[in-house]
């Protein structure tokens, strides 16, 4: 599986040499119930919530997402476990969330 990877301390380099360039949709994602998203900021962001992007959803946390077009990012293949294991021998700490793996090597809040 093909996860988003990035490195604490760099944003903007190659985060690791077995890193590579990968396109994957965009999501933009409000803290708010699209109700509320059209009432306070609709006018301000260009219309209603629904007016832009594809793929309308509601998060488990009860906030909304679309998808807004694609984003270039960097890659990585990860197929087993083993593969993982052999990533955090390699670079230290790893952060996971879904998709996206972060080599934590610097401090941030």
């Amino acid at each position: 599986m093909i996860y988003e990877i990035s490195r604490t301390s760099m944003w903007d380099k190659k985060p690791c040499k077995e890193a590579f360039r990968h396109k994957i949709p965009n999501w933009v994602i409000r803290t708010c119930s699209e109700e509320e998203y059209n009432k306070r900021f609709a006018k301000n962001e260009g219309g209603l919530w629904r007016a832009r992007g594809t793929n309308h959803q509601t998060t488990k946390e009860g906030y909304i997402k679309r998808q807004d077009g694609m984003k270039e990012c960097w890659g990585i293949n990860i197929n087993s476990i083993d593969q993982l294991i052999e990533l955090s021998k390699k670079y230290g700490e790893l952060i996971f969330d879904e998709d996206e793996i972060e080599i934590y090597d610097d401090y941030r809040e």
